[in-house]
């Protein structure tokens, strides 16, 4: 009985496809870890040293800290969720797009994260070949370098969170000492504080604009947080797990980065190491950073396109890890296209597709007390088959914000045109005791009667 029980929890593995038990559950620490594993990461380093090269320092910290609340509260609104259902952000999002429209928002954020996968490989890549100096001209090692890193990058993800959480726990003080060291070497090179501050640079870019970068680099993991915050025990463990991870270690980070950039004037994390003649030193933590995170995004990938309606294969951890290998393979397409090239444009393009979702389900599950019940309860299902008013949320927020990057923020812009469609359009359905689904269902077949 007890071997028949094992062989079946070795089949389920982290349950994609279903809600996660209490007994799969990990305690506060192994989980925050996982988290600060997640930002304190060679990304984390690389979007501040952009708002480091962009903004004048106090602009910066201004810039830094309202990325810091507003990533901060997104994750906490959508990682409570997760914790409170032990659902994956796919199983989430099924209740605010439908059982078959929530296609659209798995498929966008599983091929950008692909693509942050490959932005961390290539970058990663690119530092280590530098350092043994390997080019383009030995073709079959720099490939093949490649192709080892990323396959190290797979590992973890292939297996569990839990090995996810055992790299985290090198990876962690090792950013941290990158962070360290990355401000010890700024102060030291710009000549202290107040003369890095003295000589920043004039803002060659927006801060509105550098905010969207800012905000974007870590809106797409605060959508799909919940793959992480259900194996909290508790949802207030969540929203303090995430606090301390978004409010405190990530805004440390960005400052560090910002700093490091304003001494050296490269944004690039491996470059200004290098500036300080600390990169081979510093390369192996470094490299444990983007390690955490790379595994990461392809796991998130994965679990965004192994939950329903998508076909299972053979079991339900099978088929995680078949979707993984796919996911994989996409992305390193990705990583020989070379998306670390338009980096900027990535991050704010990743602001104006995935916020109108984020926004979409934090709506529907804090604003709607009455379809919460759906999401909590152990047999809860999702009442639509395809959502219309998420689908018009959505499409309208992306274009809000991609075409109004000249007013104000355009991040903002489009998630709160998002939010009042979506509340105008839902709240309206409820009172009628209706879906949108219905309505429009009943729309037209009232006009093909009157025909």
């Amino acid at each position: 009985m007890k071997e028949t029980t094992i062989e079946n929890e070795l089949e389920r593995g982290d349950e994609v496809r279903s809600r996660l038990p209490a007994s799969k559950r990990l305690g506060f620490w192994s989980n925050t870890f996982i988290l600060w594993g997640l930002v304190l990461t060679v990304t984390s380093l690389l979007v501040g040293g952009l708002v480091g090269s962009q903004l004048a320092f106090k602009d910066a910290v201004i810039v830094i800290a309202m990325a810091g609340v507003f990533n901060s509260l997104v994750a906490i609104l959508i990682g409570i969720i997760g914790a409170r259902t032990g659902y994956t952000s796919a199983m989430i999002f099924r209740y605010s797009y439908g059982v078959k429209g929530v296609l659209l928002p798995n498929f966008i954020i599983a091929i950008t994260t692909v693509i942050w996968f490959a932005v961390i490989l290539n970058l990663t890549r690119d530092s280590f070949v530098g350092i043994i100096g390997v080019s383009l001209d030995s073709p079959v090692l720099f490939y093949g370098i490649t192709l080892l890193m990323a396959i190290l990058f797979l590992i973890p993800a292939y297996k569990t969170m839990k090995w996810i959480a055992y790299v985290n726990y090198l990876a962690v003080p090792a950013i941290v000492f990158i962070l360290i060291v990355t401000v010890w070497g700024a102060l030291d090179a710009g000549g202290g504080l107040m003369a890095i501050i003295d000589k920043s640079p004039v803002a060659s870019a927006s801060s509105f604009v550098v905010f969207t970068a800012a905000a974007g680099g870590w809106l797409h993991a605060n959508t799909v947080i919940s793959d992480f915050t259900r194996f909290y025990k508790t949802g207030k463990q969540a929203a303090i797990g995430l606090f301390l991870t978004y409010g405190v270690m990530m805004v440390f980070q960005y400052i560090g980065a910002t700093l490091g950039a304003l001494a050296t004037g490269e944004w690039n994390i491996f470059l200004i190491m290098d500036q300080f003649g600390l990169l081979e030193i510093s390369f192996l933590a470094i490299f444990l950073g983007s390690w955490s995170t790379a595994m990461a995004a392809i796991y998130f990938g994965a679990n965004m396109m192994s939950t329903p309606p998508m076909p299972k294969y053979k079991t339900e951890e099978k088929n995680r890890k078949l979707v993984l290998l796919i996911s994989w393979g996409i992305a390193l397409f990705f990583a020989w296209y070379g998306p670390d090239q338009i980096f900027n444009f990535f991050l704010q393009f990743l602001s104006w597709v995935i916020g109108p979702i984020a926004m979409t389900v934090i709506i529907d599950y804090w604003l709607f007390p009455e379809k919460r019940g759906l999401y909590e309860n152990a047999d809860g299902q999702p009442d639509m088959v395809i959502n219309p008013a998420a689908f018009l949320a959505w499409i309208v927020g992306f274009l809000i914000g991609y075409f109004s990057q000249e007013f104000f923020i355009s991040l903002i812009n489009g998630m709160i045109t998002t939010g009042v469609i979506y509340y105008a359009w839902m709240r309206f359905a409820l009172n009628q005791g209706l879906t949108p689904e219905t309505q429009l269902k009943k729309w037209f077949s009232s006009n093909k009667v009157e025909k």
